[in-house]
C-alpha cells in the first residue's frame, strides 16, 4: 500500500484551490492482465487516492507533495509487479481540461460526502428508535459509538483526497457533531436508567 502521506496540512486548506491545481501529476501505467488481483490492487490504490482517470492506463492527480510521494509508492509497486509505470510530474494541461476535471474531483468527492450523509442520518434514526423504546444498555452505546468512529474515519479518508475543498464536508460535520450529541445523550439516559434500576 502506498504511504499515505498524501493528508495536507490546514495550512494548505486556505490556499487558493487554482494555485494547488496549477500543475499535475500523470501516473501512466500497465499491469499484466493476469493475475488480475494485480490489476485489481493498483485500481483500490488509485480509488483510495481520489485520482482521476484520463483515460485507461492514465490517472490524474494535482502535484502536491503528498500526493507526489503516494504516486511514486505505486509506481514502484506497479513496478514490483512486473508492470510497467510512469510518473510525470509538473504537468501543465490546458484550461478545458483543468475545468474538466476539478468537476469530476468535486461530484466523486460530493457523492461520497453524500453517502456518509445517508449513514450519519440512519445513525441518528437508529439513536432515535432505541430512545423511543427505552432500550438504554451499554452494549447498545457501544455499539452506536463504532459506528460513529467509523463514520469519522470515513470522513477522514474522504476529505484527505478532498484536493478542491468540496462544500459538501461543513455539512458532514455538522451531521458528526449531531450524532455525538445524540450519543452523549443516549450515555447520560442509560447511566440514569442504571441507577434508577438500582
Amino acid at each position: 500500500m502506498p504511504a499515505r502521506s498524501g493528508r495536507r496540512s490546514d495550512t494548505h486548506r486556505g490556499d487558493d484551490p487554482a494555485e494547488l491545481s496549477a500543475t499535475w501529476l500523470l501516473l501512466i501505467y500497465t499491469v499484466p492482465a493476469q493475475p488480475s488481483r494485480k490489476r485489481a490492487t493498483v485500481w483500490r490504490e488509485i480509488k483510495k487516492l481520489g485520482a482521476v482517470y484520463l483515460r485507461d492506463g492514465v490517472c490524474v492527480l494535482p502535484d502536491q507533495p503528498g500526493t507526489r510521494m503516494s504516486l511514486r509508492a505505486l509506481a514502484s509497486r506497479i513496478e514490483q509487479m512486473e508492470g510497467d509505470a510512469c510518473l510525470v510530474e509538473g504537468a501543465q494541461l490546458d484550461e478545458r481540461r483543468v475545468k474538466s476535471l476539478k468537476s469530476q474531483f468535486s461530484a466523486g468527492r460530493s457523492e461520497e460526502y453524500a453517502e456518509i450523509s445517508r449513514e450519519a442520518g440512519e445513525l441518528l434514526a437508529h439513536v432515535a428508535r432505541e430512545t423511543e423504546h427505552r432500550d438504554f444498555t451499554y452494549s447498545e452505546l457501544e455499539e452506536l459509538e463504532q459506528d460513529l468512529s467509523k463514520l469519522k474515519r470515513w470522513t477522514d479518508q474522504v476529505r484527505e483526497r478532498d484536493y478542491f475543498n468540496e462544500s459538501s464536508y461543513a455539512r458532514v460535520q455538522t451531521l458528526l457533531e449531531q450524532c455525538e450529541r445524540a450519543l452523549e445523550e443516549f450515555l447520560e439516559r442509560a447511566s440514569a436508567e442504571a441507577h434508577h434500576d438500582r
